[in-house]
């Protein structure tokens, strides 16, 4: 008998297949109960099933088919949107633990972005900075940076006094301005300026990674390993060139805050409170690098989302004319025409606050948020939540559900008021807007706090209004609800913006 033969060999055969046929039995059954989603193609899964034109609208179109929690295969990657704010609470929040951790990307590990505090997986050192960025933003630490603020906002005052071509140049330099003071201690003074000019850049490079199918190495990995001459090639060119102008920018403004400080010239920031409170004494090396990580983080999280707020602001007061004249009533009977709005007065102006509220829902600046990775498999309504999927929540879905916020599509600041009083009762756009569970944006009181005081200063100073059209005519505005970048913003207009009184321009031009 041969050994081809003999019953050792079938058995061996037999085992082979039957081992196969458990696999193929097992995967079948994991696939049966994953959640309910597009019927995904061979190979490609659902790829072309992926929005093209606006994240929130369409994935909610298909929730309305297949339910608030859908799965996609993306060439063998699994992704699951939720598309409610329960879904999302029940995963996010009460399995926090399990749902903490960020997706992986080749860009971000090939450009150097995974320094990033928000981009940083679920462990030790994203502890670390989180506690350590909590001591900045904790809301204690708040009012050291009211003065930074109010001086910024009243610059920007004086600015569009001087009704700049572009009003979308001396908005971003605003937000910048304000938290390069307060990370760094550094002066921005204009578009030109150094240090302004390279956080832009590292912006425009975070924009173009962040962009779904920009680079086609993050549906394929192995491209990865292409020489960077290869044609097709071109992802590790732009990364490499990424990557030394993030290790140079990172390097450049810690070095540049340090300086300051050498000369005696340093402004209170969180650098100044870094070596001012030992936190550099114990492992140099790992503390100053950390700290080089959450200052950069600060700048690249907060300044760019807040300006797309902002902007959203303009153009909800150009659309909105009787939103702006109840907003100035209530400041001039708070505030009057003698002075400036403070931090102080927030208290005293519910219907500025609900404002705020309202522009976080009616303008979703992160449409899917930042996605999520589940670290292992879970269960959820009886449906399989595979262990590496990424989770997006459909943050724009949410902030339009008709059963919460009647008439979603209207720009409302009364809807977060009752009795005069500011009134949210589980409807707070804040509990979404700035993310879910662990990883929820610890600047969130920082943004609002920012929002706050602009609205009320440009409010107090200026009317805001339609821009005109060559024949001195208003055009018409719509509200331009695009989103299928990651950041959404909407255009900033050529507005027609005036002082409300002569009162109200020599308070801007004094406030500086």
């Amino acid at each position: 008998m041969t050994i081809l033969t003999s019953p050792w060999t079938a058995l061996a055969v037999t085992a082979v297949l039957a081992w196969i046929v458990k696999t193929y039995v097992s995967q079948v059954r994991r696939k049966a109960r994953l959640p309910p989603g597009p019927t995904p193609r061979p190979i490609i899964g659902n790829v072309l099933d992926m929005p093209q034109t606006h994240f929130g609208r369409e994935f909610a179109e298909m929730s309305k088919k297949h339910g608030d929690v859908i799965h996609l295969d993306l060439l063998g990657q699994s992704m699951i949107v939720l598309g409610s704010l329960q879904s999302a609470s029940d995963l996010m929040e009460k399995r926090s633990n399990n749902y903490s951790s960020r997706p992986s990307s080749v860009m971000v590990d090939l450009c150097g972005f995974g320094w990033l505090t928000v981009l940083k997986n679920y462990g030790t050192d994203w502890r670390h900075h989180r506690r350590t960025f909590h001591k900045y933003f904790n809301p204690e630490a708040l009012p050291h940076y009211q003065p930074i603020q109010l001086k910024v906002i009243r610059e920007l005052l004086r600015n569009i006094l001087g009704r700049p071509a572009d009003l979308s140049v001396p908005l971003k330099l605003s937000f910048g301005a304000t938290v390069m003071r307060i990370a760094y201690g550094l002066n921005i003074d204009d578009a030109d300026n150094e240090y302004y000019k390279m956080v832009e850049r590292i912006g425009e490079i975070g924009g173009e990674i962040a962009k779904p199918g920009r680079f086609p190495v993050e549906a394929m990995p192995v491209l990865r390993f292409l020489p960077s001459w290869f044609p097709g090639a071109g992802f590790k060119r732009f990364a490499a060139e990424a990557k030394r102008e993030m290790t140079f920018t990172i390097n450049r403004l810690f070095d540049a805050a340090k300086a300051a400080m050498d000369r005696g010239e340093a402004k209170d920031s969180m650098v100044v409170h870094f070596f001012d409170d030992g936190d550099a004494h114990d492992e140099l090396h790992y503390a100053e690098a950390m700290m080089k990580e959450l200052t950069l983080t600060t700048y690249a999280a907060g300044a760019d989302t807040t300006n797309a707020s902002v902007a959203a602001f303009f153009l909800a007061m150009a659309l909105h004319p009787e939103v702006q004249m109840k907003a100035q009533q209530e400041l001039d009977g708070v505030v009057g025409t003698n002075r400036l709005p403070e931090f102080s007065d927030r208290p005293s102006l519910p219907y500025i606050d609900a404002l705020v509220k309202e522009l976080l829902r009616w303008h979703v600046v992160l449409p899917l948020g930042v996605p999520h990775r589940v670290i292992d498999d879970d269960e959820y309504r009886g449906y399989l939540i595979p262990g590496g999927a990424t989770i997006a929540v459909n943050v724009w879905s949410i902030s339009r559900d008709p059963a919460v916020y009647p008439d979603p599509e209207r720009f409302d600041p009364e809807r977060f008021l009752k009795n005069g009083r500011l009134h949210l009762e589980g409807r707070d756009p804040a509990n979404f807007a700035f993310g879910f569970g662990r990883r929820v944006c610890p600047g969130r009181l920082f943004g609002e706090a920012s929002l706050f005081i602009l609205c009320a200063s440009v409010l107090s100073a200026f009317s805001i209004g339609a821009p005109l059209d060559k024949d001195g005519s208003p055009v018409v505005l719509t509200y331009s609800d695009i989103a299928n970048e990651m950041v959404t913003r909407p255009e900033v207009h050529n507005y027609t913006i005036q002082p409300r009184s002569p009162q109200a321009e020599r308070l801007v031009l004094e406030s500086c």
